[in-house]
């Protein structure tokens, strides 16, 4: 028989196995996970890169939040053939009693570069491509917009006291790809039939769309780099989609979510290992008694392994490509013409990935066969210190899948210290209650003070077993219960804000005409607080662009964002580290930042950081670092500066705050719009439909993703009757042959099972309780109150259901003879 056969002969003799079955129905499902999400996300950047040479809408883009200097803006004219310039403006715009929240575009005669806009003169009349924009004293709508102000082509439409004929209604914009996944309404005006000063630009976004071929598209972004602090250059010859960063931080989030799933995959896989270990030190016993050396024999075992390693990829890809069709198709609506198609390159690199996760859990039991004697591969020893071999393994499997996938390290780094808490705790009072219950039982008679006993003897595989139990129940018990509080917190929040109409963003000459209509209207502002409009361009010198790793902080801070200041620290703010400054201090170059923001972009106190504000630069070192503290005011900010700073910046103020307004002021709002059309305001019932959208999806992504941990948990259970059944038939038939009854032995495995359930419980609501105190506030600023008869009912759900699936296969195993339980 040749050495081949006998592996593909053992390995199917091991997959026909219940242990076998396990090990590979968790391995398919680990995999058909990550390659699901693998293939997915491949799907949509292989899209997005298509779509990039089809939508951008010229050669390149140099997009900045403040104009270009006239000297920057004649550079740029002289190494591009053609340039366009395009300007972005947030405005509430009103036709009647209906006004709408609008992203309002500012075009030039040379727009569009590239392609055609697609315009018609109803919301629903057939199209027609034009290349050429709104003439002045044009507006054009798209549809949406048009019909929530209720307008026709030929209306006039009052924009900044200026009045222009609604021309056409918008269908398409060549550049439409740079607005990403932005669902804003959108109009577009020529810029030369606003007045000057009619509409404050200060907030606006300026695109510069540039015709040029290769070598000008490189000089192009070579010099805005080195003078267009804070710019962005997107081009179609090896450029990225906007949205690509953001689908590249969505599969870092869904594989980060991964990491638990792998840990308890990991537990199930452990638990199998000691039915699979036993298999081949009888297996290496016989090879041994045969002659064949230990290296053959081990590679052997390897193969077998690699055997059932490859038939789970199979399986795994098989449902993925079915899985990802899925996917797509939910996905057509937001990307049209998305197809699914199969990645090698990036299903080879996850199966590679996956593949040194699960070898590096083998290494221990590798490592254990490799160095027994023959005589401990026929006398079955003891698991030892090989336990806690096996653990450190599997934990650094797991931080190396946390590694490959966390754009957060602050929520990564918690969540492992809270596992490495539990998992400590759990072997304390494994150890504890085993040690206290076998002192008492020891003058003792009776089936209770000899479980403990048995136990005791059995402290190493019990102590796995607890650790294997108490961590899903960990992990399932926290996953749950967050999903709960996230998703009852996200759902309440929207109704409990302060007021119920949010100024998002107000300048100083607007503060007065906000009080002088709230006491018209019998409404009352609430909370304001100053900021200006900053934007992080370097860090201790070093561009933003520099920092490789995408993550939803570095996404936030290309933009700018609100930096406020203050002279003490505010009644909604904790500080978290380093030293907040003196009330009257001199030295305005101070900042704080928040300790998720820090973590996030690696910052350290005494770092220097760059903002430019109003068109200068300014440098600030980080001195400290804030945490949101609920209870005085919603309203916080990311970054804040001693209040002596504000003297030292060139810039108008702007405000953020909120109001509460009565019934009969909503009708009034448009008047304020009108006065203000740059005032930037959110009712609360917008807020609440954006609520209840993102709630409904986050509904839809924990639901299947409870799915899949519940699944593994019952892999888990299923692993800890199987991996430990061998020891459980030996010790009943042993029993037996003593002289008793079936059912002691069913009495005697109940004791044991109740009280390994109870340990894993107490153990997992402990680690639970960890978990929640470290990651509740620092990462969803909430306050860690658990529902103490949610947490009871889980804990006794799980203790009835380990102690009754132990009960069952007890049960099962001493339906056979006890001549049969001796030998098995």
């Amino acid at each position: 028989m040749s050495w081949f056969k006998l592996i593909l002969e053992n390995s199917w003799r091991d997959l026909r196995m219940g242990d076998g079955r396990i090990s590979l129905a968790t391995q398919t499902v680990l995999l058909f996970f990550l390659m699901t999400l693998t293939l997915s996300s491949a799907s949509i950047q292989n899209y997005l890169a298509g779509n990039l040479d089809q939508m951008l809408g010229s050669d390149l883009v140099v997009e900045s939040h403040a104009p270009l200097k006239s000297e920057d803006e004649i550079a740029l004219r002289s190494l591009a053939q053609r340039v366009s310039v395009t300007q972005l403006i947030d405005i509430t715009v009103t036709h009647k009693n209906e006004w709408a929240r609008v992203k309002l575009k500012l075009i030039d005669d040379a727009y569009p570069m590239q392609g055609n806009l697609q315009v018609g003169d109803t919301p629903v009349a057939t199209q027609r491509a034009v290349n050429k924009g709104p003439a002045i004293g044009e507006v054009w709508l798209e549809p949406r917009l048009a019909g929530q102000l209720q307008m026709q082509v030929g209306d006039i439409l009052t924009i900044g006291g200026t009045e222009l004929r609604l021309g056409a209604i918008l269908f398409h914009e060549p550049d439409r790809i740079m607005e990403g996944h932005s669902t804003a309404l959108r109009a577009m005006v020529h810029t030369g039939s606003l007045k000057a000063g009619s509409i404050d630009r200060g907030n606006s976004l300026t695109r510069y769309l540039a015709s040029a071929d290769e070598s000008q598209q490189i000089a192009v972004e070579s010099w805005a780099r080195d003078a267009l602090a804070g710019a962005n250059v997107i081009k179609k010859i090896g450029g990225q989609h906007p949205l690509a960063s953001f689908w590249q931080r969505t599969e870092n989030f869904l594989g980060l979510a991964s990491v638990i799933l792998f840990f308890m995959g990991a537990v199930a896989l452990d638990m199998t290992n000691r039915r699979w270990l036993a298999k081949m030190r009888y297996r290496l016993a016989i090879y041994a008694s045969f002659g064949v050396r230990t290296s053959t024999a081990m590679l052997m075992a390897l193969g077998e392994w690699l055997i059932g390693f490859l038939l789970s990829a199979l399986l795994a890809a098989l449902l993925a490509i079915f899985a990802c069709g899925l996917i797509v198709g939910q996905l057509q609506g937001q990307f049209p013409g998305l197809q699914t198609s199969w990645h090698w390159v990036a299903a080879l690199k996850t199966v590679g990935l996956v593949f040194l996760l699960l070898i590096a859990l083998q290494i221990p039991s590798f490592l254990q066969l490799s160095r027994a004697s023959l005589l401990s591969l026929i006398r079955n020893p003891a698991e030892g210190s090989f336990v806690w071999h096996r653990l450190v393994w599997s934990f650094l499997s797991v931080a190396l899948l946390a590694a490959a996938y966390s754009d957060n390290w602050l929520l990564t780094g918690l969540t492992l210290s809270a596992i490495a808490a539990a998992l400590a705790l759990m072997v304390a009072l494994t150890w504890t209650f085993v040690r206290l219950g076998d002192l008492w039982g020891r003058r003792r008679t009776g089936l209770l003070p000899f479980a403990f006993f048995m136990m005791r003897q059995r402290l190493f595989a019990k102590s796995a077993q607890v650790l294997g139990l108490g961590l899903c129940g960990l992990l399932l018990l926290f996953t749950l219960m967050l999903m709960r509080d996230l998703g009852a917190t996200m759902e309440s929040h929207s109704r409990s804000h302060d007021g119920n109409l949010m100024i998002s963003d107000a300048r100083s000459d607007q503060i007065d005409g906000i009080h002088r209509w709230a006491a018209q209207t019998g409404s009352t502002v609430r909370t304001l607080r100053p900021f200006v409009p900053a934007q992080l361009v370097a860090v201790n010198g070093k561009s933003l662009d520099e920092f490789q790793k995408p993550s939803d902080t570095l996404a936030t801070l290309q933009d700018p964002i609100r930096l406020s200041w203050a002279k003490d620290m505010p009644r909604n703010n904790r500080l978290v580290g380093g030293k907040w400054w003196p009330t009257d201090t001199a030295n305005w170059q101070q900042i704080s930042a928040e300790p998720e923001v820090m973590t996030d972009m690696g910052f350290s106190y005494g770092d220097v950081l760059t903002f430019r504000i109003n068109g200068k630069s300014y440098d600030f070192n980080l001195a400290a670092s804030h945490a949101y503290k609920p209870g005085a005011g919603s309203i916080t900010f990311w970054f804040q500066v001693p209040l002596s700073a504000r003297a030292q910046i060139d810039a108008a103020t702007h405000h953020m705050g909120s109001m509460e307004l009565p019934e009969t002021a909503w009708d009034a709002l448009a008047q304020l719009w009108q006065q203000y059309p740059t005032l930037s305001l959110v009712p609360l019932k917008e807020l609440t439909e954006r609520f209840d959208q993102t709630l409904g999806i986050v509904t839809k992504l924990t639901t299947g993703y409870a799915a899949m941990v519940l699944l593994l948990a019952l892999f888990v259970l299923a692993a800890s009757i199987s991996g430990f059944s061998a020891d459980d038939r030996q010790k009943n038939g042993l029993l037996m042959s003593m002289g008793l009854k079936g059912t002691d032995c069913l009495r005697l495995n109940l004791y044991e099972w109740g009280g390994t359930a109870l340990i894993a419980a107490a153990g997992a609501v402990a680690g639970t309780w960890i978990a929640g105190r470290l990651i509740y506030q620092a990462q969803f600023n909430l306050a860690y109150d658990p529902d103490i008869l949610w947490v009871a009912a889980m804990v006794f759900t799980m203790i009835i259901t380990v102690c009754l699936v132990g009960y069952i296969a007890c049960r099962h195993s001493l339906n056979v003879s006890v001549r049969t339980l001796m030998t098995t």
